[in-house]
C-alpha cells in the first residue's frame, strides 16, 4: 500500500512535466514547393499579441502584433530564413474569400516544446499561422483549428 502511494505521488508530480516525445520531434525545414499560381497550405490561428499563444515577439521585427493586425507566420521552409519578412501574401479559402496579410514570424518546423516556442510542438511544414483577423476576413471559424487554403505572394 505504501509503495502504491509513493508511486502515485511520484507520477502525479512528474506528469505535468512530461511531453509527447513524438510530437516534439522536428518536422524538417523543407516546406512544399511554392506554386506562383497558389500554394496549398493549412491555415492555423495564432495570437501574435503580448501574452498570446505565439510565444515571444515576432522573428521579423522583434515586435508583438496584436489584433486587429492581419499577420501570419510561415512554416520554416516558406519563411526561408526571414526572406519573406514584411512581405504580403494573399490567402484564399475554399469558400472563395481572400485577404492579404503581412509575414511577421516563422512557424518553426524544426524545434518546439520549449519556452521559446510557447511549449508548442513544431509546426507542420505546410502551415500559414494567421491572426484571428485573417480568419474573420475569410469568414472561417477559428474553432475549426486547421483549414485548407492556398496562398500566393501579393
Amino acid at each position: 500500500m505504501a509503495m502504491a502511494v509513493v508511486f502515485t505521488c511520484f507520477f502525479a508530480t512528474l506528469l505535468p512535466h512530461l511531453t509527447n516525445a513524438a510530437s516534439c520531434q522536428s518536422n524538417g525545414a523543407h516546406s512544399p514547393a511554392i506554386n506562383p499560381a497558389g500554394t496549398h497550405a493549412i491555415l492555423t490561428v495564432n495570437d501574435f499579441g503580448p501574452g498570446g499563444d505565439g510565444g515571444g515577439p515576432s522573428e521579423c521585427d522583434g515586435n508583438y502584433h496584436p489584433l486587429p493586425q492581419r499577420v501570419v507566420a510561415l512554416s520554416t521552409g516558406w519563411y526561408n530564413g526571414g526572406s519573406r519578412c514584411g512581405k504580403t501574401i494573399r490567402i484564399t479559402a475554399k469558400n472563395g474569400r481572400s485577404t492579404v496579410a503581412k509575414v511577421v514570424d516563422e512557424c518553426d518546423s524544426t524545434q518546439g516544446c520549449d519556452e521559446e516556442h510557447a511549449n508548442q510542438s513544431p509546426c507542420k511544414t505546410n502551415i500559414v499561422d494567421a491572426s484571428e483577423t485573417v480568419w474573420n476576413d475569410l469568414r472561417l471559424n477559428t474553432d475549426d483549428g486547421e483549414v485548407a487554403i492556398t496562398w500566393t505572394m501579393a
